[in-house]
């Protein structure tokens, strides 16, 4: 047993998720300092997009299995905006955007259903 209240876990949590956006900001405005920030290159960039889609399916089956209606319609929210910034960095670039919209939209639905579908 870890010898602190369990209710710190919340407060950790925002904590950590101030962080993550503080590095996200970063990466947005200053993506070479954002790379130096978190020891990562550019060339290992696939690799690592690996281990974050790993991890994202790792926490959709988790709340998928495990977690409340609220709780599925968040992570899919989340996983929506993922696409959805994907979608608007390749459309700045004038690339694809089809595959990252549609994502987006099916994300989002599943996030509509758990918060409007019918009770089972």
């Amino acid at each position: 047993m870890v010898p602190l209240p369990a209710d710190w876990a919340a407060y950790m949590a925002l904590i950590g998720g101030g962080f993550l956006l503080l590095l996200g900001l970063v990466f947005v405005f200053a993506p070479k300092r954002g790379l130096a920030m978190t020891d990562h290159r550019a060339d290992n960039l696939p690799t690592i997009m690996a281990g974050r889609y790993f991890f994202m399916a790792i926490i959709a089956v988790a709340v998928g299995l495990s977690g409340s209606a609220q709780q599925i319609a968040f992570v899919f929210m989340g996983l929506a905006g993922v696409a959805f910034f994907d979608a608007a960095t390749y459309a700045h670039a004038k690339a694809k955007v089809a595959p990252h919209i549609g994502a987006g939209v099916l994300a989002l639905l599943v996030s509509l259903i758990a918060l409007e579908g019918k009770a089972a």
